[in-house]
């Protein structure tokens, strides 16, 4: 019986990434709208009312910067560029399993830390998040991919509206795979890794002038 469960919610899964999520012709090179989470109903709805809610614990209501990965199997993660008692921090949030297939969806937590940032590099991020809103736009043709990662990225515009876009799974030589690999140190620099803030300063820099090309 208990495998019959998991089974079904594999099969679940499966579906809904073939309704919800494209990888679109040339979205390598940008990104595309989230979707509306709110059309969703059902065991899919259940999923994004709690996971996002849980996952973006302590982070601001409007985002600066705010980059989310939702993998189809493993943990879920994020990172927001916050300013905490006039600092710069990068806060990076992780769940302790992926929600989706969780037995006990009560005893997912949430595994948060965070590391300041200088300067430069936080106003690196938000110029970088700033351009990714101006470029995120519809792609006319598209692919469906089975599994993988979603990955979003949310900031706030001059208007006050909150903007996400989205790519899934990208390839990683691709502008938008480059930022991804960006993002992802971002995080790990947030979770205590040893890493360079001034080298990923450098790569910022550089992944600013591909993508505006």
């Amino acid at each position: 019986m208990h495998n019959t469960i998991i089974t079904t919610k594999q099969i679940v899964l499966i579906l809904t990434l073939v309704l919800t999520t494209s990888l679109c012709y040339g979205r390598e090179e940008h990104l595309e709208p989230a979707q509306d989470f709110k059309q969703h109903g059902g065991i899919l709805k259940e999923y994004y009312d709690n996971v996002f809610p849980l996952l973006y614990k302590g982070y601001s209501e409007k985002p600066t910067a705010r980059y989310t990965a939702i993998p189809s199997f493993s943990n879920e993660y994020s990172f927001s560029i916050e300013t905490i008692k006039g600092k710069k921090y990068i806060v990076s949030n992780r769940l302790s399993e992926n929600y989706w297939y969780a037995k006990n969806k009560k005893k997912v937590t949430l595994i948060s830390s965070k590391t300041e940032l200088t300067n430069d590099l936080y106003f690196k991020i938000v110029d970088l998040f700033k351009l990714l809103e101006k470029q995120t736009k519809n792609s006319k043709n598209s692919t469906v991919g089975l599994d993988g990662i979603t990955f979003y990225f949310t900031t706030t515009n001059t208007d006050g509206q909150i903007k996400t876009g989205e790519t899934w799974s990208p390839s990683s030589n691709s502008p938008i795979g480059k930022l991804i690999k960006f993002c992802d140190d971002i995080y790990a620099i947030g979770i205590g890794k040893n890493i360079s803030q001034t080298e990923i300063l450098k790569d910022a820099n550089k992944l600013i002038k591909e993508l505006k090309q």
